[in-house]
């Protein structure tokens, strides 16, 4: 059984897809976790390093760093905050230790113009979750030994304009729709590994 490690998820829409597919998933996040705490650790993803995990031993790593200093929503604040700057510097080391962790296949996510495109590096991989689900928002994607994610439905007309009733800060725009974890089990799960793809 591959085992996967997922970053900054309490949600389950990632690791329950993974989970169902045979795939034996460890969450970390410094919540506790919505869906399922017996296979999640709680604790600060900053200071990894002291949880002394051997990461050789996973397959794929998939991890949503948090975008508050990052989406394009909130860069403005970063003349206006004393010590955003210093912040927004502090969680790109973290992006970038994370992305250098000895696991073959990575994704990282956050929204589409994220400053992690001109701080880090550029996406490879745009999606719109109207492209899945049943709402839109343009996210960006860095990926490592995997393809792009291919849309499996595309209606704008439709989810373009539920998605125009939701205000900035609307909790639905934070969380990644379960179908987009399931678009990847079946797109990503026999490059991986696992029940599925074995």
């Amino acid at each position: 059984m591959k085992k996967i490690l997922v970053l900054f998820e309490t949600s389950g829409a990632v690791s329950i897809p993974f989970r169902e597919a045979g795939f034996e998933v460890t969450t970390i996040d410094i919540l506790p976790h919505r869906v399922d705490n017996e296979h999640h650790i709680q604790y600060d993803i900053r200071n990894l390093n002291d949880l002394n995990l051997d990461y050789s031993q996973y397959s794929f790593l998939i991890a949503f760093p948090p975008c508050t200093y990052f989406s394009k929503a909130g860069l403005h604040y970063l003349q206006s905050q004393p010590g955003r700057k210093e912040l927004q510097l502090r969680d790109l080391e973290m992006v970038k230790k994370l992305w250098n962790l000895p696991i073959k296949k990575k994704c990282f996510e956050n929204p589409a113009g994220s400053a992690l495109n001109k701080l880090w590096q550029r996406h490879n991989c745009r999606i719109d979750y109207c492209e899945f689900a049943d709402f839109k928002k343009l996210t960006d994607l860095w990926l490592d030994g995997l393809p792009p994610l291919i849309p499996v439905q595309c209606n704008y007309k439709k989810y373009g304009k539920f998605i125009s009733k939701m205000r900035y800060g609307d909790y639905r725009r934070c969380i990644t729709p379960i179908e987009v974890g399931y678009a990847m089990v079946n797109q990503w799960g026999s490059i991986i590994g696992g029940e599925n793809g074995t």
